[in-house]
C-alpha cells in the first residue's frame, strides 16, 4: 500500500520537491499539495546594507519590495537560496544549509560593514543578535508574516484513512502548526530537516520521525524516500 506524502510548504517550494520525488521513485507516490503557512507581505522599510542574509527564498522574493540595489553580496542559507539569490541579481554566498551553520559561517568570515537580515515574523534562532554579539552589525528586517493554514479537506481526509501517511517538514513553526492539527487515524511519519524541527512537534503525534542526515533539500529528499521504500517493504532507489 503506496503511502501518501503530504507537503506543506508554500507551493512553488512543494511543487519542486514533489518533482525531486518523482524523478528518483519509480513507482506511484501519492503526493497531496496542502500549505500549512501563507506568506504574506509586511510593510517595512530598511537603510542601505553593505550586504544580506537570506535564510529563505521567501526572504529573497521578499527583498524585491525593498529597493535594493543590484549587485549587493547576499549570505544564503543554502544552495537553493542561493539561486534565487543570483537570479534576482544578488552576487551570493552559499551557506551550508542551516541557520546555525550560516551565522557560524559569517563570524568566521567577519565582513565588514553593515549586514540586514531579511526575513519572516518567525524564526527559529535570533541571527542578527548572534552576529551582533560578536561585533558583527546586523540589522533585522521582518518583510514577511508565516500566517498558519489548516489541512486542506483532501489531506484531513488522508489523515482519517488507514494508508501510512509521511509528512516532510521543513521549519519549527511548520511543526508547531502541523501539531496542532492533531489527531491523526493513520501511521504518520515525519521527516525532519533538523533537530529543531523535530523538537517543536508534540510528544507522541507521529508513529516515527527521522531527521534529515543534513539540513537541505537533497537530504529530505533522501529521508523521504527511505521512508517510502520502508513502508513497501523495499529497498530505496538512487
Amino acid at each position: 500500500m503506496t503511502p501518501t506524502v503530504i507537503l506543506t510548504r508554500p507551493k512553488a517550494q512543494s511543487e519542486s520537491f514533489a518533482a525531486d520525488l518523482m524523478a528518483r521513485w519509480d513507482g506511484p507516490i501519492e503526493i497531496i499539495h496542502s500549505p500549512l503557512i501563507e506568506i504574506t507581505p509586511v510593510a517595512v522599510s530598511i537603510t542601505r546594507p553593505d550586504a544580506v542574509i537570506f535564510t529563505s527564498a521567501n526572504g529573497v522574493i521578499a527583498s524585491g519590495r525593498l529597493g535594493l540595489p543590484s549587485g549587493l553580496m547576499a549570505w544564503c542559507v543554502g544552495p537553493k537560496t542561493a539561486a534565487r539569490a543570483q537570479e534576482a541579481g544578488f552576487v551570493p554566498i552559499t551557506g551550508p544549509g542551516d541557520a546555525d551553520g550560516l551565522a557560524a559561517q559569517i563570524i568566521a568570515a567577519r565582513p565588514a560593514g553593515r549586514l540586514a537580515h531579511i526575513r519572516g515574523r518567525h524564526t527559529g534562532a535570533n541571527l542578527c543578535a548572534r552576529l551582533n554579539a560578536v561585533g558583527i552589525t546586523c540589522e533585522d528586517v521582518v518583510a514577511y508574516a508565516q500566517n498558519a493554514l489548516t489541512l486542506t479537506s483532501e489531506a484531513r481526509f488522508a489523515t482519517s484513512a488507514q494508508k501510512p501517511v509521511i509528512f516532510p517538514l521543513f521549519s519549527p513553526r511548520t511543526a508547531t502548526i502541523f501539531s496542532r492539527q492533531a489527531p491523526f487515524g493513520p501511521p504518520v511519519h515525519v521527516i525532519a530537516l533538523s533537530h529543531a524541527v523535530e523538537h517543536a512537534l508534540a510528544a507522541g503525534i507521529a508513529q516515527s520521525v527521522t531527521v534529515a542526515q543534513r539540513p537541505d533539500g537533497p537530504a529530505m529528499v533522501d529521508a523521504t524516500l527511505e521512508v517510502i521504500a520502508a513502508q513497501l517493504g523495499r529497498s530505496c532507489l538512487g
